[in-house]
């Protein structure tokens, strides 16, 4: 079986080989090696001229062509955006009904904290986002109420 396998790794090789050969030409074998060699070549003759130190300059000298110089006003205007306490007020009431709007506070605060926070506190610290969120689930919740107390009433 061992003596099988191995005449059928040689046979399945040299098969290969005679193909690879007959598709590209006797002279392969010599154009690929000196295509290695020109890379590897041109490789280290790149890395010994231009070196470390000239390709940080260089670098450094692109960089700061193509990219135009800083406002100061958009700094400070972020600065002043942080500092500007804002009031945030948040209306409860859902349905009108005490006994229903305080669970369905919870199951928001709960699904906010489940599916949104985890993820969103990676991004960014900012409770803007979260708050339109739960403003946004309030108000869909608020249309759902209304909706159904007019449709019940008929």
């Amino acid at each position: 079986m061992l003596k099988f396998c191995c005449l059928s790794i040689w046979g399945w090789g040299s098969l290969g080989i005679v193909l690879f050969l007959i598709t590209f030409g006797p002279f392969v074998i010599f154009y690929l090696t000196f295509y290695i060699l020109c890379f590897v070549g041109g490789g280290l003759v790149v890395t010994l001229l231009f070196g470390k130190t000239n390709s940080e300059k260089y670098l450094e000298q692109c960089e700061h062509s193509f990219l135009p110089p800083t406002s100061t006003g958009v700094p400070k205007c972020l600065e002043e955006m942080k500092r500007e306490a804002r009031t945030i007020k948040i209306d409860r009431r859902l349905t009108g009904a005490n006994i229903i709007d305080e669970p369905l506070q919870q199951v928001i605060q709960f699904s906010l904290r489940d599916y949104v926070q985890y993820w969103y506190y990676t991004l960014s610290d900012d409770e803007s986002f979260l708050l339109e969120i739960r403003q946004t689930l309030q108000n869909a919740l608020i249309q759902f109420a209304t909706s159904c107390w007019g449709y019940s009433s008929e």
